[in-house]
């Protein structure tokens, strides 16, 4: 996929082969399609998810960075002629994100519910060069807009730059944040799986710590709970959900380190991916991986001896505060306002910090033969925070304003007449990454059940036991009964 490393650096690009018939399209991806059927009876995705993220590399980068696996068909209960298709796909993180999940696995199920015949007609368009190369999504760098076209440009480029790198350097770094309660006191080596799926999966050797993934649901009651609670202080639910994850780890917290005066807690520190589209006037769906990030907001310890709502309300309008930095808007015009908006974590220099970061990132994860020794900070680096992240928060929103079940009836029987006896519609997704080193990183969304979490974990450093008990405290926390109104 990528050039000779030997070559000019600036020779480094990426290639896309179109097959040139309908036949080798079908074979060339047949080649990333497994189906588990040919080797097991039964399949439990669960397990055989977990064996995926503790293999070495699922996808061949040299031919393609995904790969999809088609679990066993389920039958499902109590119902005619109507089975559970389970599907796993493995990606590059480099091609996708969250967002995009969504987006390509409701267009997955728009073309199960096309006949083959559709199929291939429409696949015999969609190979036409021409059309190829318009699709293909622009990388995020080609998409950052020029600081200020102008006669002046250059040296309002100049300028421009320098200051956001001095507001890097000489910024207020966040205060010390209380560690991630759940971590264990000294990481494990990594434990090998049994070679359960070895007619699939390579088990030749073991990735540097293990991964594993925790689902949590809430339900309905507590998700309106929660909703009622954002309202009433007039903010997002994308703030309740980071006040939620925070509310748990101070109580986690506070269980497992009682001795702790309360005058010493210290907060809860948490960065997070943002979808940075907005910023870029890219108003599409979500089709590649598009991410900034945010190197962290503040939220102050409250204890559990405080009444619910009362916590929750104020965690929320300060959740809700912060994030309000790093959305786009329209740039102030009051002096006040404009000097918060261009400061050093303010929305008018997301993507500008977005691409200083990257630039530095990049060369640090390049080998040391490949490294080029940029330092865009020159002598002045970066002032970091003073502490590790509690855990990640990455909130994706509603998830059924993009995919939802009951879209295609399964029991029409016209719709199974016209599409030869096959007919798809969309029940639930699960979606995780690879941990890295330490990593709990706590994904939440919303849907029309209630709101859900994903949570990606480093299962070498983080105790699962205590996860287990985290787990409980996320589903059950808001079901308590709440008395009469506080006034935090």
């Amino acid at each position: 996929m990528a050039a000779n490393p030997n070559k000019p650096r600036d020779d480094v690009l990426f290639a896309i082969d179109v097959p040139s018939t309908v036949e080798d399209a079908i074979g060339e991806a047949g080649r990333h399609l497994v189906h588990l059927s040919e080797h097991y009876d039964e399949v439990g995705w669960t397990d055989f998810w977990l064996h995926c993220q503790n293999t070495p590399r699922v996808v061949d980068p040299e031919r393609a960075l995904a790969k999809m696996f088609i679990l066993p068909l389920n039958s499902r209960a109590n119902t005619k002629d109507t089975s559970t298709l389970r599907i796993l796909t493995i990606g590059a993180h480099h091609i996708w994100d969250g967002l995009a999940t969504y987006v390509w696995m409701r267009d997955f199920v728009h073309l199960l519910n096309r006949t083959p015949q559709q199929l291939e007609e429409q696949l015999q368009t969609l190979l036409e060069p021409e059309g190829v190369e318009a699709r293909l999504p622009l990388p995020q760098e080609a998409l950052y807009p020029p600081i200020s076209p102008g006669s002046h440009s250059h040296a309002r480029q100049r300028w421009f730059w320098l200051l956001t790198r001095i507001l890097r350097h000489v910024r207020t770094p966040l205060p010390a944040g209380f560690a991630n309660p759940l971590q264990r006191p000294k990481p494990l080596q990594p434990t090998p799986l049994s070679p359960t799926y070895a007619a699939i999966l390579d088990y030749s050797y073991l990735p540097p710590l293990n991964t594993v993934t925790c689902a949590v649901a809430i339900k309905q009651r507590p998700t309106r709970h929660l909703h009622r609670l954002c309202r009433e202080v007039k903010a997002s639910i994308g703030a309740g959900c980071f006040a939620l994850a925070a509310l748990v780890m101070m109580e986690m917290h506070e269980l497992l380190r009682p001795e702790i005066p309360l005058k010493e807690r210290k907060p809860f520190i948490s960065g997070f991916p943002l979808n940075p589209r907005a910023f870029f006037n890219h108003h599409v769906d979500p089709d590649s991986c598009m991410l900034a990030f945010c190197d962290g907001i503040t939220l102050p310890f409250l204890p559990s001896s405080l009444p619910l709502d009362g916590r929750l309300r104020l965690l929320i309008r300060q959740a809700h505060r912060q994030l309000a930095a790093y959305q786009k808007r329209t740039r102030p015009a009051e002096a006040e306002a404009e000097a918060q908006y261009m400061s050093s974590r303010g929305a008018g220099r997301v993507l500008a910090n977005q691409y200083i970061g990257s630039v530095e990132r990049a060369d640090q994860q390049l080998s040391e033969a490949l490294r080029t020794g940029m330092n865009p900070q020159g002598a002045y680096a970066m002032q970091p925070n003073l502490s590790r992240q509690t855990c990640g928060v990455s909130s994706v929103g509603n998830r059924s304003s993009v995919i939802k079940a009951g879209v295609y009836d399964v029991h029409d029987e016209t719709r199974m007449t016209e599409q030869e006896g096959f007919v798809a519609d969309f029940r639930s997704i699960n979606a995780g990454v690879r941990a890295r080193e330490s990593e709990f990183l706590v994904g939440i969304g919303g849907s029309d059940e209630g709101l859900w979490v994903n949570v990606s974990i480093d299962a070498s450093s983080i105790d699962l036991g205590l996860v287990q008990v985290w787990k409980e405290k996320m589903e059950h926390v808001l079901d308590e009964d709440v008395g009469a109104k506080t006034k935090l």
